[in-house]
């Protein structure tokens, strides 16, 4: 790769356990595809139909398809509906027909759903292959394709069956955001906001997009904070367990609109309030926090709120959610520290001050009408 080209990327050194990888921001990233694929001795890509409207998308395959031997390409359902048991058992078989062996490599190139189904079938298939990721979403960039946390759902749990399985490279090419639906943007924002929310001090940088599109800088920043914090728990034993911040409601809230009704950052987004406004409840932080929380959300469009029949049933689905324990449900919440606030890991929560919250956010949502 000439010297100039190498310039344009950021380059982020990922440690996961025994495993080594870089995660790559810039212009033509993917564009290494054949050389990550020239150790195995084929590719098999795994990506959906929408994806393939990406140029960025199109780009990577059409690479892998000239200069590597590909054996198979899996066009998975979009979105949510790609991440079952059923599609990976046919996949899995798929790749049994075109040859596929131990040495094979899965290539996912799409969101964050394709990155979670594609490394939990290089996970399980032959008990375990590489993989590497071509994020083509927001969401993915930042948090879906880094961390090795591969999942499937099952029909009333979010991720319920995965393993831990880190990719061999993870490759970022910001172009992509360009042609995506603006919702698509927004629900990769939540995923950035929860960044912001662990880093209060990047709260400021994440208002100042104000609807732009993030650029290679913030994906950046947000790609190392994960890995960071991966670095240190690699299975999510502890600090890991801060990556879960929003996600205990926002899981529910996913759950409880049957993967469909709300995208995955627009969920963890309304998990950010809920768990602030929880966290003030039980007097852990101040009002302040939680309006410069929401003012986040409502600044990148995201939803603060739920309708309360659904916060209901958001609550109920919890019962499922894997930070649950034998003496009960486990919250990722801020604590007030000076002038800000740090986040902390396994506390409990009365079931009292959850109850309230669920109506906080329903009296909420009924002052402030629309999403």
């Amino acid at each position: 790769m000439p010297a100039a080209r190498a310039r344009s990327f950021e380059v982020i050194p990922a440690v996961q356990g025994d495993a080594r990888y870089e995660v790559r921001v810039g212009r033509g990233a993917a564009d290494v595809l054949p050389a990550i694929a020239g150790g195995h001795d084929a590719v098999a890509i795994v990506t959906a139909r929408p994806v393939l409207r990406s140029p960025v998308a199109r780009r990577a395959v059409a690479v892998l398809e000239r200069r590597a031997q590909v054996a198979a390409t899996i066009v998975l359902p979009d979105a949510e509906k790609g991440k079952t048991l059923a599609e990976l058992e046919r996949a899995a078989v798929r790749l049994l027909q075109a040859g596929c062996s131990r040495n094979t490599l899965v290539v996912s190139v799409g969101g964050g759903a394709v990155s979670d189904a594609a490394g939990f079938l290089a996970s399980t298939f032959m008990r375990g292959v590489p993989w590497a990721a071509v994020p083509t979403t927001l969401l993915s960039m930042v948090d879906a394709a880094i961390g090795g946390k591969t999942a499937v759902n099952l029909p009333i749990a979010k991720n319920a069956v995965g393993a831990f399985h880190p990719p061999v490279a993870v490759l970022c090419d910001p172009g992509a955001l360009a042609t995506l639906p603006p919702r698509e943007v927004r629900s990769g924002l939540g995923e950035v906001l929860k960044y912001a929310a662990l880093r209060p001090a990047l709260l400021g940088r994440f208002a100042r997009l104000a609807g732009r599109l993030p650029d290679a800088g913030i994906i950046a920043e947000s790609a190392r904070a994960k890995v960071e914090i991966v670095r240190a728990d690699p299975l999510e034993r502890g600090e890991r367990k801060l990556l879960n911040l929003g996600h205990t409601f926002g899981h529910g809230v996913e759950a409880a609109g049957g993967f469909s009704g709300f995208a995955h950052g627009e969920a963890v987004a309304v998990g950010l309030v809920f768990a602030f406004r929880l966290a003030a409840r039980m007097g852990r932080i101040g009002p302040l926090a939680v309006a410069e929380i929401e003012e986040a959300a409502r600044s990148a469009g995201l939803p603060a709120r739920v309708p309360a029949a659904l916060a209901r049933r958001a609550v109920r689905l919890m019962g499922y959610d894997k930070k649950r324990t034998a003496a009960g449900l486990r919250w990722v919440l801020p604590r007030a520290r000076g002038a800000s606030w740090t986040v902390e890991w396994d506390v409990s929560a009365p079931d009292e001050a959850v109850d309230a919250t669920v109506g906080e956010i329903s009296a909420f949502d009924s002052r402030r009408r629309g999403r």
